[in-house]
């Protein structure tokens, strides 16, 4: 395939604004971070340095008061300029930067969070329309009750002993998973005879899919730089890579590779775990209110 030289260079002007955004995301998420991001934490937008000079000309540390009003006209024109700034600023107020000449702002980057998001939209819808025979009330509530209550107990731990007992937690959804679960085979009022164990995993299902919208929704909107990364990283795990019917119904009456999947399920749940792959310094907030959470259900999820 061979590309004229406006096209060659089109590709290359695209690979280098896309590293450069993702570079300017990492930045925004794992650091480095810039001097002033502390003080906006803090709720500090500006800071104000004030000089007093006298203007008499008396002492020798006085100035000419010609001078001091010409000092006078600098700042205030700086301050209009930065008024200026500020208002143009501010009516781009989210954005990322591909490059230091170029940015995206809000209203063209949200598409693709919309993109991203949407396999859990539709996969809710999937379930709820057309998949679930019956919802299991009493297991979501058991288990998302379960999750609740250890994502509230890590999360106090961590800020009281800055320590995460997330595979202990783990463990516990997994023992209250199993010890949910009804009778693996049921025959309802109608006479139709059907897999409750089935009925309750597209059931968590469900409530994961609408837990994960909830949570990355104001993300997205918040901080784009970590909501997206982590919708394109929550959304197959939660929507996308699911077993059809008849292949879970395979692996279950194949005890080698039921046992193979179990395994690798494990595997997956230690590998993705909050203090396996996240960064150090990556924001506690939403390590313990959106990703500790969802790593409990996936647990839940996986584990039915």
């Amino acid at each position: 395939l061979e590309l004229d030289k406006s096209s060659l260079a089109s590709l290359q002007s695209y690979a280098s604004d896309l590293s450069g955004w993702i570079g300017f995301v990492a930045a925004l998420v794992i650091g480095p971070v810039q001097p002033h991001s502390f003080a906006l934490k803090h709720g500090i937008d500006a800071l104000t340095i004030e000089v007093h000079v006298p203007t008499t000309s008396v002492g020798a540390s006085a100035i000419h008061p010609h001078y001091a009003d010409f000092s006078r006209c600098i700042e205030h024109l700086l301050r209009s300029i930065s008024n200026l700034h500020e208002r143009l600023h501010h009516s781009v107020a989210q954005y990322t930067m591909p490059s230091p000449s170029k940015f995206v702002s809000h209203g063209e980057y949200i598409y693709p969070a919309i993109l991203v998001s949407l396999p859990m939209v539709v996969r809710a819808a999937s379930l709820a329309l057309r998949d679930m025979t019956s919802f299991q009330f009493v297991f979501v509530g058991t288990v998302v009750g379960t999750v609740l209550l250890a994502s509230c107990v890590n999360a106090y731990t961590v800020f009281t002993s800055g320590r995460s007992f997330i595979g202990v937690m783990m463990m516990v959804v997994a023992w209250v998973v199993h010890r949910s679960i009804p009778q693996s085979r049921q025959e309802i009022e109608t006479g139709v005879d059907f897999d409750t164990t089935n009925e309750c995993r597209k059931s968590l299902r469900f409530v994961a899919c609408l837990i994960g919208i909830y949570l990355h929704v104001p993300l997205l909107l918040a901080n784009y730089s970590l909501g997206f990364p982590s919708a394109v990283f929550w959304t197959p795990l939660l929507a996308i890579f699911v077993l059809s019917d008849r292949l879970a119904a395979m692996c279950s009456k194949n005890t080698v590779l039921k046992t193979i999947m179990a395994i690798a399920k494990i595997l997956v749940l230690v590998a993705i775990s909050p203090s396996t792959i996240l960064p150090s310094n990556i924001s506690p907030q939403y390590a313990l209110i959106l990703y500790t959470p969802l790593q409990l259900l996936l647990t839940a999820l996986w584990l039915v």
